[in-house]
């Protein structure tokens, strides 16, 4: 299980020293990525139980939620590049997950589909994450997670 390690800070009213150094609460960039480490930290130790990861789940999911995504969509919805996109599909197709199909009036291209298997395998390992998400964000209420999710939909847009 991921150890929260507890850092001590100082208020975010007071200064670094003289420095003019802002603190690390007001880095809104780096603190989500301290929770970001956190959670997924947490959610790779879970998923591994099940021979998977976070990557491949996001992959799988995006698949199954966008049936006939092409792989070059894939990678823009993960933020990784075509050729990581291309590795992580052929990891997903060899495990019966994924298929790609040709793409009508385009040759070199494929769509990609979610296979029975790979649908079948979506249910637990969302609940998986959905575990892991109550573990790291239950601190939050119900509406404060609608807000961030909100928020952070704004951001990626």
């Amino acid at each position: 299980m991921s150890k929260r390690i507890q850092v001590p800070v100082q208020s975010a009213n007071e200064p670094i020293g003289n420095s003019g150094i802002p603190r690390l609460v007001e880095m809104l960039g780096l603190s989500m990525r301290r929770v970001a480490f956190a959670s997924t930290d947490l959610l790779a130790e879970r998923l591994a139980a099940h021979d998977s990861t976070p990557t491949r789940l996001t992959a799988l999911l995006v698949i199954a939620e966008t049936p006939g995504l092409k792989l070059v969509e894939l990678a823009n919805a993960l933020g990784i590049a075509r050729s990581g996109a291309v590795v992580l599909v052929d990891e997903l197709e060899q495990r019966g997950q994924v298929k790609r199909r040709p793409m009508p009036g385009d040759r070199r291209a494929h769509s990609l589909i979610a296979t029975p298997k790979g649908l079948k395998i979506l249910l637990p390992l969302c609940a998986v994450a959905a575990e892991c998400d109550q573990q790291s964000y239950g601190a939050l209420s119900q509406r404060e997670r609608q807000a961030l999710l909100k928020l952070l939909d704004k951001l990626v847009a």
